[in-house]
């Protein structure tokens, strides 16, 4: 009995491990995962995830908050921020694609006083970086009287509009390329040249372009706008006239060295011409010469524009050192004023019976209109050795955006340090000095009564140009760097 007791729990055990050993291994799912029969269910071994983008980047600490706007082409963010704003400490909330991390790390406080790269590594290892800017946007100008500010910025081919009242841009027009050409604003359009030989007239409210002319040259001046055309230097030889309305041209003048911004006094455009050493009177209606004076010296002002005041031209020569009066309608000369240095890049300014001009040994004269006699000479190291033209309101003579001076005695009134000291003319409106220089990439607003700087506007490149101030009466105040037309 025993025996057969044993027999049968030998046979079961037996029966066990066949049993065990007939179980089915599960089958390999795709991907290296397996499935198990009769639970419907796989296991997946899935490949790690590449994704590596920042997908949303936000100062939410800032009030109001900002979203930064990202290139996913070029790999950029790019955000505005208040002009007050301290850039260097912000802390900036990043997402990045799912099971990716970023470096530096989200909520981490970055200087953004300059580019900052962040680095997205995907789940797999691979790396993507990004670089972020932070610009500050212009202030809210105190003054409500100012409404839009143009502005061109020379190597990023931009002409910008500046809402002064709320402190944002409102919009920016790319062109072909460089510009050093001043902007203009007539009847809702801003016109300026490019280095793309082209005149653009722009839609002043949304900044589409209504028309643009392609010329043979360069425009690198301001253009000039009466009775409904617009008159422009075509670089070097050429002073070409357009219809404002549709950019057709009405007539071609051709000159030699014709590299400034003309001036219309009277139907007669009036341009320089370095390599005749000349000054020309030119029919604004026809096109044709009127009459040709050779002013002297190795440069004439051919490179700066002219001023036209009560029936005399006033021009300067460089090599020459010479402010000269020129009848206006026969061009003959009627006085000469020796400078003591050469004269600067920027031309003369009139105001009450005086012309101011700057020369290179840093120096600012007063000079009688009607006699050519000085009235007196500033010279100071706070003008730089080439200053920008003089611009003249309420009494006071402004010489960029670093000096003002009495007009009637010469006496310094204040000077500052803003930017560089290589300034172009500057717009005075409302109390306010608009203006920057040719190397700081910055726009700058300052109050004409004290010099101290209200606020700046970071431009894409250097600024070679003047600004095109409208306020909301729709008063224009514009100049090039011939001195200011106020």
């Amino acid at each position: 009995m025993k025996s057969s007791l044993s027999l049968l729990s030998s046979l079961f055990c037996l029966l066990l491990i066949w049993t065990a050993s007939c179980k089915k291994d599960p089958d390999p799912a795709p991907g290296g995962g397996t499935t198990n029969p009769g639970s419907g269910t796989t296991t997946t071994g899935t490949a790690k995830s590449s994704a590596k983008a920042i997908t949303a980047f936000a100062f939410s600490g800032l009030n109001p908050a900002i979203t930064a706007t990202i290139d996913a082409t070029a790999k950029t963010i790019s955000a505005t921020v208040a002009s007050g704003t301290d850039v260097t400490k912000l802390i900036p909330t990043i997402t990045v694609s799912d099971k990716a991390t970023v470096s530096p790390a989200s909520g981490v406080a970055q200087d953004f006083s300059k580019a900052v790269t962040y680095t997205v590594t995907a789940e797999d290892g691979s790396t993507q970086a990004y670089t972020a800017n932070v610009t500050k946007q212009v202030n809210v100008i105190t003054s409500a009287a100012n409404d839009v500010v143009y502005v061109c910025g020379t190597d990023d081919k931009k002409l910008y509009a500046i809402d002064a009242s709320t402190g944002r841009k409102k919009w920016e027009f790319l062109s072909g390329s460089v510009v050093y050409s001043s902007p203009i604003y007539v009847d809702g359009v801003v016109y300026f040249g490019s280095g793309d030989k082209k005149i653009y007239a722009v839609d002043a409210g949304t900044g589409a372009k209504k028309w643009e002319y392609l010329g043979t040259n360069n425009p690198s001046f301001a253009p000039t706008y009466a009775d409904k055309v617009i008159y422009f230097a075509d670089t070097y030889n050429r002073l070409i006239a357009l219809d404002a309305s549709t950019g057709t041209k009405k007539w071609e003048f051709t000159g030699d060295d014709i590299l400034t911004n003309p001036v219309v006094d009277n139907g007669v455009v009036y341009t320089s011409v370095k390599g005749r050493q000349a000054v020309y009177a030119i029919d604004a209606a026809t096109g044709t010469k009127k009459w040709q004076t050779t002013t002297g010296g190795s440069y004439a002002t051919g490179e700066y524009s002219l001023a036209v005041q009560n029936g005399i031209v006033y021009t300067a020569t460089t090599n020459g050192k010479q402010l000269q009066a020129l009848d206006a309608a026969t061009g003959t000369k009627k006085w000469a004023f020796t400078i003591d240095g050469n004269t600067t890049s920027a031309s003369p300014t009139i105001s009450d019976g005086v012309v101011y001009i700057t020369d290179w040994t840093q120096s600012l004269y007063a000079i009688d209109a009607a006699t050519g006699a000085k009235k007196w000479k500033y010279t100071s190291f706070d003008l730089s050795y080439d200053p920008a033209g003089p611009i003249v309101q309420n009494g006071v003579v402004y010489v960029g955006l670093s000096v003002a001076v009495d007009a009637a005695t010469g006496a310094k009134k204040w000077s500052n340090s803003v930017g560089t000291k290589y300034d172009i003319s500057s717009v005075l409106a409302n109390g306010v000095l608009f203006g920057g220089n040719i190397s700081s990439k910055t726009l700058y607003a300052v109050d004409a009564t004290t010099g101290v700087k209200k606020w700046e506007f970071a431009l894409g490149s250097n600024m070679s140009s003047s600004a095109c101030v409208v306020d909301k009466s729709g008063k224009v105040y514009y100049g090039g760097s011939s001195g200011m037309v106020q």
